[in-house]
């Protein structure tokens, strides 16, 4: 594995999952909202325009090696080509809603050191994670059924940590 997508809804443990895979298989671990919020010079971070972030995302992608956590269905198939892995992490709806409340309770809308952006939660993106298994997922299945890439999907909290137990660990300083 020297690819990694790791996708699904928010709320899911995309970003803990993401970090901990990076750290077994000594893998750099990229983020798309960290790249995809944009700093202005006022400090303010604003979204990335679709064509800033084609370019950005194609650049992530062009790396020989990575974990990318994160969602934007509009570039996820270019992902998915070039990834030799993809994790979906397919949790509950009340899963999900879950890990975001507990995520708001961590963050309190602070910066979130881990992926460089601050932890937001407004009603557009509570409507997204409702409405993601009969909006985002039909989509995501489709990709992935099409994908020639190995594909993991992940129920529940149990599996991950079934999945990352299978996977071994990187001895220190020793590079993958």
């Amino acid at each position: 594995m020297r690819r990694i997508a790791v996708i699904g809804c928010g709320g899911t443990g995309k970003t803990t999952l993401s970090n901990e895979l990076g750290r077994r298989l000594g893998l750099p671990v990229l983020h798309i909202d960290g790249h995809y919020w944009q700093q202005r010079p006022d400090g303010e971070r604003v979204e990335s325009t679709p064509e800033q972030w084609r370019a950005i995302h194609a650049e992530m992608i062009a790396r020989e090696r990575w974990v990318i956590d994160g969602m934007k269905l509009g570039v996820l198939p270019a992902r998915l080509q070039t990834a030799d892995t993809v994790v979906f992490l397919d949790l509950p709806v009340w899963r999900c809603l879950w890990g975001v409340l507990r995520r708001r309770l961590r963050y309190r809308g602070q910066m979130r050191p881990d992926i460089g952006v601050y932890d937001r939660i407004n009603a557009e993106f509570v409507r997204w994670i409702w409405s993601f298994g009969t909006t985002a997922r039909p989509r995501i299945l489709d990709l992935l059924s099409e994908c020639s890439c190995e594909v993991v999907v992940l129920g529940s909290r149990s599996e991950v940590r079934s999945f990352l137990r299978s996977l071994p660990h990187l001895q220190p300083g020793v590079a993958a």
